[in-house]
């Protein structure tokens, strides 16, 4: 605590140090900082988009395992099955957004654009699944490689992305069976299960636009990232209240979720301000 409490004196803009003062104050930061110099709002990055990956990995990886847990041992759902993996991916995918460096916004939308193309991508072994038709996808993969040139040459608009984010995260939490038949992939039928993940997917997306919004506008890396995990614990506590934790979170007992929301509560306050 004394060193902190240093740190901030000798970072007082009222103190003016010159001369060997000066060179002994630009030692003291560089030591303090090899001490352990990383902020609080560095480690709530890393540590709450570490668990985000980690969790978009196993549900990407294992789907039927996450089936199981919600419908026992039932996991006959191809759709609940082919939208838990993907609810896996697309997770995978924020995660990365979040850790690229948001410097350059203009790079950082261009990398989002390129991000879509290969979630979709990921998208389409299941289709086959499904008896989907591919074409719409397709289409996709082309429409979000083109803007990713075109954001990356400074021709298509930074906006596009988080509005497409926010648009599209829309339609798949608030009608996410219109999602599927627009995609035309609900010709085996669509669960309760598979309609929750497909909501799960929606909510990335939202958080996306989200975070993506938010350093267009000028706000700051850590305040951005903050927004995304206060919406994340906003997201557990209408599970909590609607009764979808038995869906979303493969029946977790609710005081477990309960404590997932703490944590994201938790990261988005070390994010915001620390």
């Amino acid at each position: 605590m004394l060193a902190l409490a240093f740190a901030a004196l000798a970072s007082s803009p009222k103190l003016s140090l010159s001369g060997p003062a000066l060179k002994r104050d630009d030692a003291a930061r560089r030591t303090l900082a090899l001490r352990g110099g990383a902020k609080v709002s560095d480690i709530a990055r890393y540590a709450g988009t570490g668990l985000m990956l980690a969790d978009g990995i196993g549900r990407y990886a294992y789907p039927h395992k996450v089936v199981a847990k919600s419908l026992g041992a039932d996991t006959s759902d191809v759709p609940a099955v082919i939208a838990a993996r993907s609810e896996g991916q697309w997770r995978i995918g924020l995660a990365i957004m979040l850790l690229a460096d948001a410097s350059d916004a203009r790079a950082l939308i261009a990398l989002s654009h390129y991000i879509c193309v290969v979630n979709l991508l990921g998208d389409i072994p299941g289709n086959d699944a499904l008896d989907a038709p591919q074409a719409p996808i397709i289409v996709l993969v082309a429409v979000f490689g083109a803007l990713g040139f075109g954001t990356a040459r400074g021709v298509v608009p930074n906006w596009l992305s988080p509005f497409s984010g926010l648009l599209n995260g829309l339609q798949f939490y608030l009608t996410p069976k219109r999602a599927w038949a627009a995609y035309g992939a609900d010709g085996k039928g669509v669960s309760d299960l598979a309609l929750a993940k497909t909501r799960r997917i929606g909510w990335d997306l939202l958080l996306r636009g989200i975070y993506l919004g938010s350093i267009i506008a000028g706000v700051a890396r850590k305040d951005a990232f903050g927004y995304v995990f206060a919406a994340t614990a906003v997201n557990g506590i209408l599970n909590i209240l609607s009764g979808e934790t038995k869906h979303n979170f493969e029946r977790t007992p609710r005081s477990q979720v309960s404590l997932l929301v703490l944590i994201a509560a938790l990261i988005a306050a070390s994010s915001l301000w620390c």
